[in-house]
């Protein structure tokens, strides 16, 4: 399933911990105050939110009588819609912000409740011909209303995103150095150590420094591993022991992929 609705009262606590889900949120009764990116937001009856993927948050406070909805969808969707959306916005400086009907300027608050209305019906309309095209439509359309509504303040908002996103490259880098001698390449390990999606993930690294994340962790445990190669006495299995490549096949297998020469020819020829 790509999407899915939840309802939350007073009694029922509110917290996003999943990365990849993106939240469309509406408060049909009472107020929430909600912890998002450090800040705190009060938010009324009759109000859309958003929370895109990579980020978290969690209810403060209610009141007795509130009453939210929630429409979830899911990364594998999103990755389409954001594939539909061309070049035409950079959704980057959008990613990690709240978004909220009343932060929007006229007439794009009311398109923003509009397509929460379209999106709703559609997730409950199961016969609906073209359900799925129209939840896409309709999520793109979104998009493009916060982008559009939100201009005057994105170079505002773009500074805080663009110091965040090198904290978080930063962040991502010291991961790396500590991780990866003890055998740990995976994306998805340090995205989730980041509290990060891995396609956030992948945009702050390709966005500050031109280069794919799992590129960034190869050249890094390349770098670790010719300075073995030219600066010790270890043997090529002794090597890849030490960063814990299961044998030496499978070691020699990935230098050479990285290098296009093996270890022992690297090793001889720039020794």
């Amino acid at each position: 399933m790509n999407y899915a609705i939840h309802q939350y009262n007073h009694s029922t606590p509110i917290v996003k911990t999943g990365l990849a889900e993106f939240w469309l949120c509406r408060i049909q009764k009472g107020t929430v105050t909600i912890s998002f990116e450090q800040e705190r937001y009060k938010v009324f009856a009759d109000s859309v939110f958003v929370i895109p993927e990579g980020a978290q948050f969690k209810e403060v406070s209610s009141s007795r009588d509130m009453r939210m909805e929630v429409l979830v969808f899911y990364e594998p969707l999103m990755n389409v819609v954001y594939s539909l959306l061309g070049a035409e916005a950079d959704f980057g400086t959008l990613e990690m912000v709240f978004w909220s009907d009343k932060t929007l300027e006229e007439p794009f608050n009311r398109m923003l409740t509009a397509d929460y209305e379209l999106l709703r019906d559609a997730i409950e309309q199961s016969d609906l011909i073209a359900r799925n095209k129209i939840i896409m439509a309709s999520l793109v359309h979104l998009l493009l209303v916060l982008y559009n509504g939100s201009t005057p303040s994105v170079c505002t908002s773009s500074k805080d995103n663009c110091k965040r996103s090198r904290q978080l490259l930063n962040h991502f880098f010291e991961l790396v150095s500590e991780n990866t001698l003890l055998g740990q390449r995976s994306i998805a390990f340090y995205a989730e150590k980041l509290c990060i999606s891995e396609r956030y993930l992948f945009k702050i690294c390709k966005k500050e420094t031109g280069k794919t994340p799992k590129i960034l962790v190869n050249e890094y445990i390349i770098g670790q591993i010719k300075n073995a190669l030219l600066t010790s006495e270890m043997t090529l299995q002794q090597v890849a022991d030490r960063f814990n490549f299961p044998d030496q096949s499978a070691f020699g297998q990935f230098f050479k992929r990285q290098e296009g020469i093996s270890p022992s020819e690297f090793r001889q020829k720039y020794r």
